[in-house]
């Protein structure tokens, strides 16, 4: 809506003017809209036929609008189907605001995937399967609150082959997400009687999940070869959050001897260890080290893991095997609850992980990012040698680089975004900030095309060769 001033000292044509011309460049009136005439106009506005003239006169004068004889006047094609900036003197603050909403171009986001590579055709069949046997049933009831039972016993076989894990159908259970399977085994806990250990630096969408359960957090320093044992000692904590398959956000992978000792402090004190088997699937040229589950002889491990990084984020399937000692308070405090997965989606993903696709895509997109992985650490060494520092990543998809002249996180993130770079530093995901460091970025490589890599990588040293 138009609004003027009359009692600004800045003429009323100009004001007029001035706010058409930010309608067309924002996007707000597009391309080869009708302008209200003349008369229209200054009827609408209280103001005269001149006033309005003058406006229409100096936008078509410059190039925002044109004139049809008999027809009016209409908006030109400015191409401003892209960001244009009519006021330089704002560019330094509204370009990087953009920035920051618009998906850049070469994007080492870590969360996302590449959709091209999942067998879309074979999954349709898989739910078109389900919502067919659904259809045949005489009854429809809600599902478990443990979610399908034939998914359940899917996952059983799957999670043993590929993770060592043991469990029965009766231990896990179904959630649209490992955040929701973070909450229900928040609420198994009194938070008044229990405390968390986390990781430092940890992720930090599950910490402040927790912190608003009402727990206290104690960060506890990730060193080489995992969570710091003697720290975790000094903590009166009965519940550890962990991610040791490739901890989130440096890489690392805890080393046995560690996850022993972590198995002995949780049976030593009668507490539990909460593994989010992160990242587990993707191992470059070594062979999987087996999860805390399979490795525990006292159950004091509730296991978390996820199909979104093999499938896809949008089937939103993840899965919690909780110890046989927790499943009566599952059962008392979960007795009201229906799973949150649609039954045939439940019954599609179970039909895909018995007849070997899951495993077979899974393979071949190990292959896949095995070979990102070997572009991104080339074509870094080739443009940024000088100005980079790799941390060799042994799993997982992303890895950490250290940006060695970086000395203010935030701003090298906003000059990457306006070069349409998505690069991502961690201080967001430190407990206590102060200890983060500001030239440590998260590069991720799964949802990039082998090209975007290597021009992602170029557009990063153009970027770095202009800083002071």
């Amino acid at each position: 809506m138009l609004y003027l001033n009359v009692r600004d000292r800045q003429p009323l044509y100009e004001q007029l003017y001035e706010n058409i011309k930010e309608d067309i460049v924002s996007g707000r009136l597009q391309k080869n809209t009708v302008l209200k005439s003349l008369r229209v106009m200054g009827k609408e506005l209280n103001v005269s036929r001149n006033t309005v003239d003058r406006a229409y006169q100096q936008l078509i004068g410059e190039g925002y609008i044109y004139s049809v004889q008999g027809a009016g006047y209409f908006v030109e094609d400015i191409g401003n189907d892209c960001f244009c900036d009519p006021y330089p003197y704002k560019r330094t603050t509204e370009v990087l605001d953009l920035a920051k909403k618009l998906k850049p171009r070469y994007d080492f986001e870590y969360t996302s995937i590449d959709a091209s590579l999942f067998p879309w055709p074979r999954w349709k069949r898989a739910t078109q399967n389900a919502l067919l046997t659904e259809s045949n049933y005489s009854v429809l009831a809600y599902e478990s609150n443990k979610g399908n039972l034939k998914l359940r016993k899917s996952l059983c076989g799957y999670l043993y082959r590929h993770r060592g894990v043991q469990c029965k159908p009766e231990q896990i259970i179904v959630t649209s997400g490992t955040q929701f399977a973070m909450g229900i085994v928040a609420d198994l806990f009194p938070p008044r009687q229990n405390s968390v250990a986390y990781e430092e630096p940890g992720y930090d969408a599950m910490r402040h999940l927790l912190i608003a359960k009402g727990y206290e957090i104690s960060p506890i320093p990730v060193l080489e070869n995992g969570v710091d044992i003697n720290a975790l000692n000094k903590t009166d904590c009965t519940l550890l959050y962990i991610t040791p398959s490739h901890q989130f956000p440096t890489g690392i992978v805890t080393s046995i001897n560690t996850r022993y000792k972590l198995l002995k402090w949780a049976y030593e004190n009668n507490n539990f260890i909460i593994e989010n088997d992160y990242d587990s699937e993707f191992r470059y040229g070594l062979m999987p080290i087996p999860s805390m589950q399979s490795l525990s002889w006292n159950q004091n491990i509730i296991y978390i893991g996820t199909l979104s990084k093999i499938m896809s984020p949008s089937i939103r399937c993840a899965y919690l095997v909780l110890p046989e000692k927790l499943a009566d308070a599952y059962d008392e405090k979960y007795k009201y609850f229906n799973s949150a997965l649609p039954s045939y989606h439940q019954m599609a993903i179970a039909e895909f992980i018995d007849e070997g696709l899951l495993e077979k895509h899974l393979r071949k997109i190990s292959k896949i990012n095995e070979k990102k992985y070997f572009v991104l650490t080339e074509t870094i060494k080739e443009f940024l040698a000088d100005e980079v520092e790799f941390f060799q990543s042994p799993a997982g998809v992303h890895t950490l680089v250290r940006i060695k002249r970086c000395k203010d996180q935030d701003k090298l993130i906003q000059d990457m975004r306006a070069a349409s770079v998505g690069i991502y530093g961690i201080k967001e995901h430190f407990y206590d900030q102060k200890n983060a460091r500001e030239d440590i970025f998260l590069m991720g490589f799964n949802s990039m095309t082998e090209k975007d890599i290597r021009e992602g990588c170029s557009r990063i040293a153009g970027v770095l060769n202009k800083m002071n």
